[in-house]
């Protein structure tokens, strides 16, 4: 491992930290303007990336699903 690796790899981690966190703002702000379909879009966007939510966001996801199918079952 060369010496400069710790920076890059800390520097590589900050840049994926500022894409989740832009990430799941865009969600918050699809969900604002009540269109949840986006929301829970952004917010499988970064599941997709293979990273597990915060419970925050895993509580606001079932609220904009129950919001676009209130009959859907949970966990479905």
């Amino acid at each position: 491992m060369s010496r400069d690796e710790p920076e890059r790899v800390a520097a590589f981690e900050a840049r994926q930290a500022a894409i989740i966190a832009r990430t799941l703002s865009w969600a918050d702000e699809a969900a604002a303007r009540g269109d949840y379909v986006k929301a829970v879009h952004w917010v499988e966007t970064v599941r997709g990336l293979g990273l597990d939510l915060s419970e925050d966001y895993e509580a606001k996801q079932a609220v904009w699903l129950n919001a676009i199918d209130p009959d859907r079952r949970p966990g479905a």
